[in-house]
């Protein structure tokens, strides 16, 4: 792809930028320069590594900072005349923060500061791998809708929890000695975390804890965990839809921008014709 200049055409340049954001080559070279970024920031941890090459690791940073730069800035440029367009899109707005938040005085000096801005680069993965960005999308929309799993859930071991209290209180104290105590044996069930020891100990103390585990295990750990499985799923074909459509979106702006930079094109040309016409005067 050849990139014009500013001073031959600058109507094409932001043609050229969207043409250079979308190809495929591009989008490589960016995802391997945020693992590159996500390796140096992982080897700056390490004191041998920083005392042997700290001023090649941070110059590698630089060289990524760079990069990044330079991709927000054709970013904007893409958009021609109207480059406001570019921050409508959340995953811009969050490229350019971190990437000017980088050349701030104030932010720079500040250590702490700087390590989460290197770190929120890495974030940026996200953006350049669209099942990654799918997963996270999904994830948002599941949240709100999981509250009232969430809030069933709660509910139930919280009664669960209860009768546990009441009923082996006296028998098996260490399980059951307070609700606090029960909510958390119960929790540890739900998740699944070495079940077996606690049924076994709860049995040595009193043998009708097996049925109370048994029937909240059945009704906790499946149905409900079930259900919250089945609200991410659901999301996550809400997101793939919302995805596909934002596909077409792109892909119809993309097309309307480029045909909009060529009539502009010939638009300048024509003026620029009309001009020349009325300059020239043949008889003199």
């Amino acid at each position: 792809m050849r990139v014009p200049t500013v001073g031959t055409d600058p109507s094409r340049i932001p043609a050229a930028c969207r043409a250079l954001l979308s190809s495929r080559r591009f989008q490589v070279v960016s995802m391997s320069v945020i693992v590159l970024n996500g390796a140096v920031l992982g080897a700056m941890t390490f004191e041998p590594a920083m005392r042997v090459a700290s001023e090649f690791l941070h110059w590698v940073d630089y060289v990524c900072l760079a990069f990044f730069t330079l991709e927000v800035i054709a970013g904007l440029l893409s958009f021609g005349r109207r480059p406001w367009r570019y921050f409508r899109d959340g995953w811009n707005v969050f490229d350019f923060v971190i990437v000017v938040a980088s050349f701030l005085p104030g932010l720079r000096e500040n250590v702490t500061i700087l390590r989460l801005l290197r770190l929120a680069r890495i974030v940026r993965i996200f953006r350049s791998l669209p099942s990654l960005r799918l997963i996270l999308v999904a994830a948002g929309k599941a949240l709100p809708k999981s509250a009232g799993v969430m809030a069933l859930t709660g509910l139930v071991m919280y009664l669960w929890a209860m009768i546990g209290w009441i009923a082996f209180n006296e028998t098996d104290p260490e399980h059951f000695g307070s609700v606090g105590k029960a909510l958390l044996n119960l929790f540890q069930l739900v998740a699944f975390d070495d079940m077996g020891n606690v049924i076994r100990d709860s049995m040595a103390h009193n043998m009708w804890t097996l049925p109370y585990y048994v029937v909240f295990i059945l009704f906790g750990a499946f149905i409900l965990v079930n259900l919250m499985i089945g609200v991410v799923l659901a999301s996550m074909e809400e997101a793939q839809k919302i995805d596909d459509e934002d596909g077409e979106i792109h892909a119809d702006t993309a097309l309307l921008l480029e045909r909009i930079d060529k009539l502009q094109t010939v638009v300048e040309k024509l003026a620029a014709d009309q001009e020349r016409g009325r300059e020239f005067t043949p008889f003199r």
